[in-house]
């Protein structure tokens, strides 16, 4: 870690340029040297910087197929309990739900009554 910061370090200081002056030594930054522009031809399946659409799908798809692969599947075991987990939690829920309702519905009637 130190490494890198000294060389950012050394590289700043590549990048200043002591000068002398009527008030002493100033630090000027050099200017950063022209990039030349890539002479290479466009890509075909790239429209005004954009790829089209049916790029786009097939790079999704292969991306999901390699995302797929990265999966861990439960066994058979493990999805019968977690099925029997889900439907036994969807009972309690209904049957809290209906007694809710209910209640609720026996207090509006005692109100309005």
């Amino acid at each position: 870690m130190t490494t890198d910061k000294s060389k950012a370090r050394v590289q700043e200081d590549q990048d200043l340029e002591r000068v002398s002056g009527d008030k002493g030594t100033e630090l000027r930054v050099k200017p950063a040297p022209q990039v030349l522009k890539s002479k290479t031809p466009p890509l075909t399946n790239v429209v005004a910087g954009r790829e089209n659409f049916y790029h786009q799908a097939v790079r999704f798809f292969r991306e999901v197929r390699v995302e797929l692969k990265k999966v861990t599947w439960p066994n058979q075991k493990q999805t019968a309990g977690s099925t029997v987990v889900v439907i036994i939690l969807v009972f309690i829920l209904a049957a809290f739900l209906g007694l809710v309702d209910f209640g609720l519905s026996k207090l509006v009637q005692v109100v309005l009554a």
